[in-house]
């Protein structure tokens, strides 16, 4: 009777026992799961707002490329989750975000990339032949201003810039932009309004401003259609991917990190 009465003692403290552990390893455990959650709703609210802000700008930047050419793209916040390592948290914790944050990353920033360089040469080779072609075109008296209006009308920011334009198309435009430049730039040699058709009076008789406008838009013409082409592939991208997928996504876990 008393060895009955020991085991069961002995059985019910073990019991006991295990019962102790078990909720040990759950009570660990359900420190763990809570330690991870306010792991992963931090790095969300100290990162993902940031990053939803700068991908939001920039995604607008490609959609005003044509109207904005000379908007800047520095992927500072998208460049610090790979840097800092982030990049590994959103793929185990947030895996169909990370594929779309890296699409952008990968294929999409460097796009950006390429676009805005491949501008700036075309700039810079149109640049060369714009001046040469003012300078050859021009009356002697206004042949040293060559350069600085190629300069303002083309590569400078400035009210003058017909690169926007020209990215447009919008040839009449253009042709009317540089002229007024020209009249405000040689206003102190001719002392005379702009008449419709322009023709400049120095030197040589009839020189007009028309063709001279006309002849630099068509050197521009391939560049501009190899730019547009390249901003066509980006703005779909853009749309299918950032606009439509990665923004929502990104808000979404901002509202529900886990």
């Amino acid at each position: 009777m008393n060895s009955e009465w020991l085991y069961l003692e002995i059985a019910r403290l073990v019991l006991s026992l295990v019962l102790v552990y078990i909720a040990y390893l759950f009570g660990l455990r359900s420190q763990k799961i809570q330690g991870l959650r306010e792991y992963i709703t931090g790095t969300v609210k100290d990162k993902y707002p940031s990053l939803f802000s700068e991908i939001k700008r920039y995604s607008e930047r490609v959609d005003n490329y044509l109207v904005n050419p000379f908007d800047s793209f520095s992927f500072t916040q998208l460049e610090q989750i790979y840097n800092e390592g982030r990049a590994e948290f959103m793929k185990k914790h947030h895996k169909n975000l990370f594929l779309l944050v890296d699409f952008l990353y990968s294929n999409i920033r460097p796009k950006i990339q390429k676009l805005q360089n491949q501008g700036s040469e075309s700039r810079q080779m149109l640049f060369v032949f714009w001046s040469n072609h003012l300078r050859k075109s021009l009356p002697s008296e206004a042949k040293d201003i060559s350069e600085s209006i190629a300069d303002h009308v083309l590569t400078t920011i400035s009210p003058h810039n017909v690169w926007s334009l020209l990215l447009n198309e919008k040839d009449e435009e253009i042709r009317n932009r540089i002229e007024a430049f020209y009249v405000e730039r040689t206003a102190h040699i001719y002392r005379r309004k702009a008449k419709r058709p322009f023709v400049i009076e120095g030197e040589r008789q009839e020189i007009s401003f028309d063709e001279i406008s006309q002849t630099l838009i068509e050197k521009a013409k391939p560049h501009i259609a190899s730019l547009r082409k390249m901003f066509k592939e980006l703005k779909m991208q853009n749309d299918k991917e950032v606009k439509a997928k990665l923004l929502p996504l990104l808000q979404e876990y901002i509202s529900n990190p886990i």
